[in-house]
C-alpha cells in the first residue's frame, strides 16, 4: 500500500525512516541543513510545502518518497528510500509512479532531483522513468553527485501504484 503521511501519528517513523536512509548514505548531509530538516520534518513535508509518502507492506514502513515545493512549477524529489529486506520488489517504482502523478495533479510541470553516488539504483531507476541530467541547480559538495530533471507534461494522470 502507498500512503501519504498523517502528521503527527506518523511522525516519529518518518524520522526514524529518514534518519535510517542518512545512515546508509554515509554522506555528510550538513549542507542541505539536515539538522534543520529533521526539527522541522512537519512543515517540510505538509502541503503546499512538500509531502511525503511510505510505502506499507504488512503494516510496516518499508520506504517512501518525499518532494518540497521549490517553485508554482518546479518539486524536488526527497529522501527516496527502500528499506534493504524490500529491496527488488518494485517499490521504489510504485513509489516513484505515485509521486510523479499526484506532482501532476497539483499542478507542477518539473520534477528536479540530486542523487548522490550510494544511489546508484534510484539512478537507474530514475533514468528508466525518463529523467535526464541536467545541470547542478544547487550546491552539493559531495563528488559524483548527478542532477536530473522530469518534464511532467507528458505525464498522464494515472498511477500504476
Amino acid at each position: 500500500m502507498i500512503r501519504d503521511v498523517i502528521f503527527p501519528s506518523d511522525s516519529e517513523e518518518l524520522r526514524a525512516l529518514i534518519l535510517e536512509y542518512a545512515d546508509w548514505l554515509s554522506i555528510d548531509l550538513s549542507y542541505q541543513n539536515f539538522a534543520g530538516e529533521m526539527a522541522s520534518l512537519e512543515t517540510l513535508f505538509s502541503l503546499p510545502n512538500g509531502q511525503y509518502t511510505f510505502a506499507i507492506v504488512q503494516s510496516r514502513v518499508a520506504g517512501g518518497v518525499g518532494f518540497r515545493r521549490v517553485d508554482e512549477h518546479t518539486a524536488e524529489v526527497k529522501r527516496l528510500y527502500v528499506r534493504s529486506q524490500y529491496q527488488g520488489n518494485g517499490l521504489g517504482r510504485r513509489l516513484m509512479d505515485n509521486l510523479l502523478v499526484k506532482l501532476k495533479g497539483l499542478g507542477y510541470t518539473r520534477v528536479v532531483l540530486d542523487a548522490v553516488p550510494p544511489t546508484k539504483k534510484a539512478q537507474e531507476l530514475y533514468e528508466l522513468m525518463g529523467f535526464r541530467e541536467i545541470e547542478p541547480y544547487f550546491f552539493n559538495p559531495t563528488p559524483d553527485t548527478k542532477f536530473y530533471a522530469f518534464d511532467l507534461r507528458n505525464l498522464p494522470l494515472e498511477s500504476n501504484a
